[in-house]
């Protein structure tokens, strides 16, 4: 396997990372995913806007504490140079509440390689249209069974 691949791979380890620490709610570990500099955005499903590690620590902590989430990648692109990988997904976003069906969230997230590590610089997330949802739905559970 050529020695690019490999850096790809730890790449796919920092978003998984990220989804762990949102269902654990670990805002520590979190935050250690996240490039230090002070460039950084999150754009949250709910419109938010997060500029800088201070707010999107402050808005990930209360977002994380009104409202716990798992968040389950339903279809993954991945877009890569040598020092940028940008995801673009496709993602249920399920509360602890089984009867609730989850909500489904475009999301692009950009993480830049520094110092050997994968570090996010941007997340985007959009809040599909139900339209949109139903049909992708639909979509998921001709090929691969149901969301509920």
């Amino acid at each position: 396997m050529p020695r690019f691949a490999h850096i790809f791979e730890a790449a796919e380890d920092t978003l998984s990372e990220y989804y762990r620490a949102i269902a654990e709610r670990n805002i520590d570990h979190l935050m250690s995913l996240w490039i230090d500099e002070e460039f950084v955005t999150c754009v949250c499903a709910d419109g938010a806007y997060l500029y800088g590690l201070s707010a999107i620590r402050q808005g990930m902590a209360e977002k994380l504490e009104a409202a716990p989430v798992t968040i389950e990648p339903l279809e993954i692109h991945v877009y890569n140079s040598l020092s940028t990988v940008v995801y673009a997904i496709t993602e249920a976003h399920r509360t602890p509440n089984p009867d609730q069906l989850p909500t489904l969230v475009f999301t692009t997230c950009v993480m830049i390689l520094e110092r050997g590590a994968w570090r996010i610089a941007h997340i985007h997330e959009s809040r599909m249209p139900d339209a949109v949802a139903s049909a992708f739905s639909a979509r998921l559970s001709h090929h691969h069974g149901t969301l509920h």
